[in-house]
């Protein structure tokens, strides 16, 4: 029994907030039998409890102005234990006037009750006395009876009773006493707790933001006294206050609390005993509803001998049944049980609590965490079970990275299987898309210079990594395939893997032939080298200009992506296809694979490929001619690779936005995004393709001299064939154009061959050949050829591009002295531009030629028109194999759609050659064009 006898006093008093909702009633009923009582009246008041500080408040406020006005405050708070001593509550709070409280505890009742009558009166003779009785639902049954009679027989002294219970768990007795009491006049207080709206509204009073659930229930909780615990909370830590709203903070439990807070809740819970109070820590520790076995599992105890003690703190409404289990009623109490271990004993229930939940089959994040405050070391069960959890991904690709980060935070790299785990770990980031992290600990775990197989698999997790990072870690993965590949130890698979990674990365930066040759060591072996090997091989052959041998070998690539598992998929390999396809006019193709690799990411459950993905698709939109598509696309890869680190799609992105609103003919907003890739420059706007789309923003802009020098920088100090061979929209044919205007036969020329000699490397590419014949027509001042550039550009669906050759055409045919043809290409220069939806570039398209030299050779023959006669001597399969070629296939393609040998179909496209009087597959694609136009009314581009 804790019991004072008070002297008049100052005592603090709890602060309340203007308008805060309350019941009113209680503290002004208290104040007014205060005053009663100093006119020597006498009167009973009843608080019945309800959350977790009972009427704590209340009491306090009675204490305070007793205290205020020089009354005498006698305050006894019952616990379990007095029911087993007869008048203990009731003796126990009046023996301080007693020299030994408790030598006459066994003298019998009626004595018992004369001395506590006696002492009552003696204290109440000076002004009167103020009796809190706290929890007196503890009370013992002979107290409660005892006050049957006194609260009678002392009407008449100016004593003023506060008793405060839970009826819930008030013995019969005390339940009967209690009623007797409010049928006899006294006061039962109404509650002031808040509860619902009035709840939510207090909270969003005195924290200014809007409240979570669990924030609420601790309002409801704090009976009368919720404003001063939630300032009290969140100054403590508990509750966190951003962006417009309040939330308990889940990790907090190690903050500390107001010590008068923690007392109050103390008080509130009562004297429990061992065993209880034991449950109490089990639980406080494992934070969530548990079972009464794994609190006996913590504890190391029989589960028999909980039983009982769950059910007393059951029945003290401390802990509530709940689907897992047990559960705290209050959030509140459990953080101040938890609060109120010491700290070796919270480290060694954490660690014991490690291996229960483990044990049980828990989440592996509950595990870490146990792990995290029991010290970072777990037994060996639970270390294995944790590392299961993260090779099964339990929870998808992120909760995994999560677990498998500070799984390595808890164990230590010097832990045995650390290596293994550092690799998953890496591939685990990456999957979630947390690639800085995932290099940091890829480089930090080579710093320690592993063992062979999980240095290479590191450096071959940097070789994907590096896609997003700048382009100078390019050179960095390069060295660390050279350290690793100087081991002796290596084994040749391993071997071969750092080549491919090499390979990769030196394709990526640009050093073809390197690339070409660290890729030959890794053929031999399967596996991931065959992955990157593949695809370095397959970025040198596109530089090069061998466009269907680099989709040949991004398909090798994916094939063994496919066929190795779900890591290397990881990387979205199938991406690898689309530049080659857009290159080869297979825009359909790259859409499909656009929407398998959407897929693919859903069902690996990785980071979704946002920039890269939008990326592709804004550059096949773009090559297709589909302008304003293609514009929010590149809007959205470069909002993404915005909020990526270390992407460098950021530049690329950027500059591929400036291309198309340059095509637009938005240049205010073209110029801003070419500034930003200059200043992210070392993230991605390579040297080549910056200056590129800076020649055509200048042309666009009419500032024609400006852009002649700058393509002349890129014509001295680039690799022509790779920019002409990798760029979404013709190169060849504006570079022709700024070179003419500076009357600079030389580069004319140099472009021209550059532009022919890719046409040859990949005959039957319409997009191909029709840059070469636009760049040709231009160089020759030839209309005709550039309008059949234009005719090859339409039916590649290439719009933009067939829209720039007409207006060019259109300029040249003018410098002919031909107006009427001249109007007539620059109207359909002009409808085309309509359809890729840019109304004003015919304005602008082609200008450059307007002031270039005058026409200096004759124009070439045109194509013969096509006869009846000429078709007519053509077989059936020969059309057949003409229509093919037309479509942009491939001899070797061609064969294989007809079951028939690739000989067999050379033998037929040269007797089509023959027969139509043509030389090549670009003018025998002009002659079906021709021929089906004759035959059926043209669709206007």
């Amino acid at each position: 029994m804790l019991k004072d006898v008070e002297q008049p006093a100052t005592a603090p008093s709890t602060p309340r907030t203007p308008g805060a909702p309350r019941t009113p009633g209680s503290p002004e009923l208290v104040t007014a039998a205060l005053a009663a009582l100093e006119r020597g009246e006498g009167s009973v008041l009843v608080a019945e409890q309800h959350g977790v500080l009972g009427r704590r408040a209340l009491v306090g406020h009675a204490r305070a102005e007793a205290a205020r006005r020089g009354t005498r405050v006698v305050h006894g708070r019952a616990t379990h234990v007095d029911r087993v001593a007869p008048l203990s509550t009731l003796r126990a709070a009046l023996s301080a006037g007693v020299p030994d409280a408790h030598r006459d505890f066994d003298v019998d009742h009626l004595t018992a009750l004369r001395q506590v009558r006696a002492q009552l009166v003696g204290l109440a003779g000076d002004g009167g006395v103020l009796v809190c009785l706290d929890d007196f639902h503890h009370a013992d049954d002979a107290t409660a009876l005892a006050l049957r009679v006194l609260i009678p027989g002392l009407a008449t002294t100016p004593v003023l009773w506060l008793l405060s219970l839970r009826p819930a768990q008030a013995s019969p007795a005390v339940r009967g006493v209690v009623d007797v009491l409010l049928d006899a006049g006294a006061r039962l207080l109404p509650a002031r707790w808040p509860t619902g709206d009035d709840a939510r509204r207090l909270c969003a009073q005195v924290l200014g933001a809007e409240p979570d659930p669990a924030v609420v229930a601790i309002a409801t909780d704090v009976d009368g006294d919720a404003e001063r615990v939630l300032r009290a909370l969140h100054e403590a830590g508990h509750i966190q206050v951003g962006g417009g709203t309040a939330v308990l903070a889940a990790d907090a439990d190690r903050q500390p609390l107001p010590s008068w807070l923690v007392a109050d809740v103390r008080a509130a819970l009562g004297d429990l005993a061992a065993t209880p109070t034991a449950v109490l820590h089990a639980g406080a520790v494992l934070g969530r509803a548990f079972t009464v076995h794994e609190a006996a599992a913590l504890l190391r105890k029989p589960v028999p001998e909980l039983l009982q003690a769950a059910a007393q703190l059951v029945e003290a409404g401390v802990l509530a049944p709940d689907a897992g289990g047990l559960a705290f009623r209050s959030e509140l109490v459990r953080r101040v049980v938890y609060a109120g271990l010491a700290e070796p004993v919270r480290v060694a229930l954490h660690r014991e609590a490690a291996d229960v939940v483990a044990a049980e089959g828990g989440a592996p994040a509950e595990v870490v965490r146990h792990l995290e405050r029991g010290g970072r070391r777990g037994s060996p069960a639970v270390v294995e079970a944790l590392r299961k959890a993260v090779r099964e991904r339990t929870g998808g690709p992120v909760e995994a990275a999560e677990l498998a980060v500070k799984l390595l935070d808890v164990v230590g790299d010097d832990h045995p299987g650390g290596d293994e785990l550092v690799v998953e770990a890496v591939r685990l980031l990456a999957l979630a898309g947390r690639t800085g992290e995932a290099w940091d600990l890829a480089v930090r775990a080579l710093s320690r210079v592993p063992g062979p197989a999980t240095q290479t698999r590191l450096v071959c997790a940097l070789g994907e990594l590096a896609d997003g990072r700048d382009p100078g870690h390019d050179h960095v993965v390069v060295e660390y395939a050279r350290r690793a590949l100087a081991r002796p130890d290596l084994d040749d698979q391993h071997r071969a893997d750092l080549a491919a990674v090499q390979a990769y990365r030196l394709a990526a930066a640009g050093h073809t032939d390197a690339a070409e040759s660290a890729a030959a060591r890794a053929r031999a072996a399967g596996g991931e080298a065959v992955v990157f090997g593949s695809a370095a091989r397959a970025q040198v052959a596109l530089r090069r200009g061998e466009l269907s041998r680099s989709l040949e070998l991004a398909r090798a690539a994916v094939r063994e992506a496919d066929r190795t598992g779900p890591f290397p998929r990881r990387h979205h390999s199938r991406l690898w296809l689309c530049a080659p396809l857009v290159a080869l006019d297979r825009f359909d193709e790259v859409h499909s694979t656009l929407t398998v690799v959407a897929g693919e990411s859903a069902q690996l459950g990785t980071a979704w490929p946002m920039p890269r993905w939008q990326y592709h698709r804004a550059r096949a939109h773009l090559a297709s001619g589909r302008l304003r598509t293609a514009e929010s696309d590149a809007e959205l890869a470069v909002r993404s690779a915005r909020d990526r680190p270390f992407t460098p799609l950021l530049g690329r992105a950027l500059l591929l936005l400036a291309e198309i609103r340059t095509g637009l003919g938005d240049l205010g907003a073209a110029e801003a995004n070419l500034q930003e890739a200059e200043q992210v420059g070392g993230r991605g706007a390579g040297a080549a393709r910056l200056a590129w789309r800076r020649v055509l923003w200048l042309c666009a802009a009419d500032r024609h001299d400006e852009a002649a020098e700058v393509a002349e920088g890129l014509l001295s100090g680039a690799d022509l064939l790779a920019i002409t061979a990798t760029a979404p929209s013709p190169v060849a044919p504006v570079l022709v154009g700024l070179a003419r205007r500076r009357a600079d036969e030389h580069r004319v020329n140099q472009v021209v061959r550059v532009a022919q000699q890719l046409s040859e490397l990949n005959p039957g590419v319409l997009g191909v050949a029709a840059a070469a014949a636009h760049a040709t027509g231009l160089r020759d001042g030839d209309p005709d050829a550039v309008v059949r550039a234009a005719e090859l550009n339409r039916l590649s669906d290439r719009r933009a591009a067939a829209a720039a050759a007409l207006a060019d055409a259109g300029r040249l045919a003018r410098a002919h002295d031909d107006p009427d043809r001249a109007r007539e290409l620059l109207e359909q220069a002009r409808q085309t531009w309509a359809a890729c939806g840019v109304p004003l570039a015919p304005g602008r398209t082609g200008s450059y030629l307007a002031d270039g030299p005058r026409q200096t050779r004759p124009p070439r023959e045109a194509v013969p028109e096509p006869s009846l006669e000429l078709w007519a001597s053509l077989t059936e399969t020969e059309v057949r194999v003409a229509r093919l070629v037309a479509q942009g296939l491939t001899n070797k393609a061609i064969a294989t759609r007809l079951t028939l040998s690739p000989n067999t179909i050379g033998t037929h496209v040269r007797n089509a050659f023959t027969k139509l009087q043509v030389t090549n597959r670009v003018e025998l694609a002009l002659q079906v064009i021709a021929h089906d136009r004759d035959r059926a009314p043209r669709r206007t581009p």
